[in-house]
């Protein structure tokens, strides 16, 4: 049987020092990470007659990859979620409920 290897509390504190000591670690964005990053100036880009595809092509031209495919997937799932937001809208224009009664009295209907 094998027998645990044991650590000096100096080992443990070198190691300790050394991954306290690492520098932040950048390891840039995923096709999709940037597409979510850059949504909102791509809607303006679209709102503004361009295509995704020409959204893609540019993005292209400055070494950013995003399929078309990646992009179209990015704005379903945002479409799907704009009704959403349209019902919240509508709630916050409906006027608050009626308090009192027709004559703009508080209290029940019948007096009480």
């Amino acid at each position: 049987m094998a027998t645990a290897r044991r650590y000096t509390l100096e080992q443990v504190e070198a190691a300790r020092k050394k991954l306290r000591s690492l520098p932040m670690k950048e390891a840039g964005k995923t096709r999709g990470e940037v597409a979510e990053f850059l949504v909102n100036d791509i809607r303006k880009a679209m709102r503004q007659g361009y295509t995704l595809r020409d959204i893609r092509d540019l993005l292209a031209d400055t070494g950013v990859s995003v399929p078309l495919t990646k992009l179209k997937a990015l704005f379903d799932k945002a479409s799907v979620l704009e009704p959403v937001k349209e019902q919240e809208g509508a709630e916050e224009d409906t006027p608050p409920p009626h308090e009192g009664n027709s004559n703009g009295e508080w209290g029940s209907a019948d007096g009480v």
